[in-house]
């Protein structure tokens, strides 16, 4: 299974499948939420005796973004998606994070930043 597909099937159940990479869809102009949009932000290859396995040992930055109408149920969605990611396997930790609203769409987000590690398994 890739990462977008791990990705996906962790997180989509707490949103009833709203889990965007990327973009959301265009229509409509504010995305239904809650939703989740995530996004690769880096991948290091990680070299060992036998070279570069590209995706399969590559440790990538992933950026998961919550969007709610209100706060609190943004911060909420936020630790359900702490402990989703945390399941992940192999290893994906939490690297930080930011709140802040989103005037043109009207939402709350909570963005996080996660390492997923395969090379550490």
């Amino acid at each position: 299974m890739s990462l977008e597909q791990t990705i996906f099937a962790a997180l989509a159940p707490l949103v009833a499948n709203r889990v965007y990479a990327s973009t959301f869809p265009q229509k409509p102009e504010v995305p239904i939420t809650p939703a989740i949009l995530f996004t690769f932000i880096s991948d290091t290859p990680i070299q060992d005796i036998c070279g570069d396995d590209a995706e399969n040992t590559s440790d990538t930055r992933v950026q998961v973004d919550v969007y709610s109408t209100d706060f609190d149920s943004a911060r909420a969605l936020r630790l359900q998606v702490l402990a989703a990611m945390a399941a992940v396997t192999p290893p994906t930790r939490n690297e930080g994070g930011f709140s802040t609203y989103e005037p043109e769409l009207k939402l709350h987000r909570c963005s996080m930043d996660f390492i997923h590690s395969p090379s550490s398994t």
